[in-house]
């Protein structure tokens, strides 16, 4: 009985069935992250500060993507700005902070933001999301948080710094002449000025204005530079003893960036009593890229949970990836325990940098000083 089966089951031709295709390893990940790997460019264009992204994650974005991305740096925010507004710098994504991202967008210099693109939005804290300067996020999506304050080296003040004197009091500063440097920006350096003098950073009262301005061009003397981009190397290397800086430049100048130079255990960071700045650096697409899908893929590939995390792990500023959290180094999260980060207290003395029709007169105040 058994052979008279077999030898029917040979004998029967019946009508053939179709069999699902194999997935192709590009249709497979297609399936898994949802990009359609037919419209990405072979190359991104990304206009970003120095050392504010790891660039093993532009090696792996482009493993599993097959775009490169091209990182060039800006030495301050005016720069970026001055290029984006020629229409014709070939970037596709920047990096502003929140008054920018307002002028940019009053200029009709940003892409809306496509956010059924990004998935991964869901990932941040919604704190972060929906800011005063672009409701509803029509055209920014947050990278990084942090706050101005001062970077010191212990072994200099091994008494700590708690007030914008040590940056502006001639008898502090003249201890160090050439040994520290103030930002180079026009909203940040003056901001800092007028909080040691009790005032806010937006104040746009000639009287206030006109005292920050005397307060500057009096320290100028002292100062060994106005930079934001070298400012954590010249802390590590102990050239510069104490600076006005960012919190991720000083984390920085304390851990050291991997393969580019040692930091400094001396390093640490204060927001001063009398205040500081908070702000958020954003991700936009510019108007005159032609590469909108893949800015969105890269956009949305940052906000993944583990890039957030190793990148913050590198550039050492705070991320708004919620869910990044738990995944960032233990080393990291101690300092952001330890001053690094902003807590609850220090939320009370910071500021946020805003745009108005009146605060073009920071401009003009930041060329008398830097022409003295």
């Amino acid at each position: 009985m058994i052979l008279f089966v077999l030898l029917l089951a040979s004998c029967t031709n019946p009508t053939p069935q179709a069999v699902a295709p194999q997935p192709t390893a590009t249709t497979s990940s297609e399936l898994v992250d949802g990009v359609d790997r037919s419209r990405l460019a072979t190359t991104l264009y990304f206009y970003n500060w120095g050392d504010y992204i790891d660039p093993g994650l532009l090696e792996q974005f482009e493993a599993e993507y097959g775009v490169k991305v091209v990182n060039d740096f800006f030495g301050s925010i005016e720069e970026m700005v001055a290029k984006v507004r020629t229409r014709t710098s070939g970037y596709d994504i920047v990096v502003p902070s929140p008054d920018i991202v307002q002028t940019l967008a009053g200029e009709n210099l940003l892409q809306p933001i496509d956010k059924t693109l990004l998935a991964n939005l869901r990932h941040l804290d919604p704190n972060y999301l929906n800011p005063y300067f672009d409701p509803d996020n029509t055209y920014s999506i947050p990278y990084m948080f942090g706050m101005t304050g001062i970077a010191y080296n212990s072994e200099f003040f091994p008494q700590g710094v708690t007030s914008w004197a040590a940056l502006f009091d001639p008898a502090a500063i003249a201890a160090y002449q050439n040994q520290f440097s103030m930002l180079d920006d026009e909203r940040e350096t003056p901001g800092a000025a007028l909080r040691f003098l009790g005032f806010s950073y937006n104040s746009t009262m000639p009287e206030e204005l006109a005292q920050a301005q005397a307060l500057l061009i009096a320290q100028k003397p002292f100062l060994a530079a106005y930079t934001s981009a070298d400012v954590n190397r010249k802390l590590a290397s102990g050239e510069y003893v104490i600076a006005h800086c960012w919190n991720g430049t000083a984390m920085q100048a304390r851990l050291g960036i991997a393969g580019e130079f040692s930091g400094n255990p001396a390093i640490n960071f204060v927001v001063p009593e009398e205040g500081g700045a908070i702000w958020m650096d954003n991700l936009v697409i510019l108007s005159e890229s032609s590469n909108s899908y893949t800015a969105h893929v890269f956009i949305n590939f940052l906000l993944r949970p583990d890039i957030a995390a190793q990148n913050a792990d590198y550039i050492g500023y705070a991320t708004p990836n919620q869910a990044a959290l738990p995944l960032i180094s233990a080393e990291v999260q101690a300092l952001y325990a330890a001053g690094f980060a902003p807590d609850d207290a220090m939320h009370n003395r910071l500021e946020w940098i805003k745009l108005t029709d009146d605060t073009g007169i920071f401009s003009d105040l930041w060329t008398v000083v830097k022409g003295e």
